[in-house]
């Protein structure tokens, strides 16, 4: 097909063109030099031309394929980016969220330790004030059994008149 198309456009330029009527005259055509001469080719068969018709065809639709397949990747390549950038905002909010509550709980920590500082002061205040280790012990014991977690109801509010005696006794024995 290219040789072909070559072959004509060859031809083409070779053609002498003819002079414009001048009074009649006419001069004869100048014959281009035998080098320049290309033979003629025979033109292609019906066949060929049509499977090359065909051949462009295929290719024609497979551009407007891989063009369509190509706009619809670009689309989805913008709702995934865009998807992205939504997931990237949540996980920076859960991670502030996260952070928060980091922090929460050392404070929460903190306190419970504090606490815990403050009744072991009081129980050991407590116990020195009455010079009875062994008391103390049993002491200890009740209020770690009052304070259990699977203690019955009726032992919490025992315990939390227990803890208000313990309050006002240390607070009568301190002058407070």
């Amino acid at each position: 097909m290219i040789e072909s198309l070559k072959t004509a456009t060859a031809f083409n330029t070779n053609i002498p063109s003819t002079p414009a009527k001048d009074s009649g005259r006419r001069e004869p055509a100048k014959e281009p030099p035998r080098e320049e001469i290309v033979p003629l080719r025979q033109p292609e068969p019906p066949d060929e031309a049509e499977t090359l018709s065909a051949a462009i065809q295929r290719l024609i639709s497979e551009r407007d394929g891989h063009r369509s397949r190509s706009g619809a990747q670009e689309q989805e390549l913008a709702k995934l980016r865009a998807v992205n950038e939504e997931l990237r905002r949540q996980h920076e909010h859960t991670a502030l969220i996260r952070d928060h509550y980091m922090r929460l709980a050392t404070e929460v920590l903190n306190t419970l330790k504090h606490i815990d500082i403050t009744i072991h002061e009081v129980v050991q205040k407590t116990l020195g004030a009455h010079g009875d280790p062994e008391g103390g012990d049993a002491t200890l014991i009740s209020l770690a059994r009052r304070l259990a977690p699977n203690a019955p109801p009726t032992a919490t509010r025992r315990t939390e008149r227990d803890l208000s005696r313990l309050d006002r006794d240390l607070r009568h024995r301190t002058g407070a």
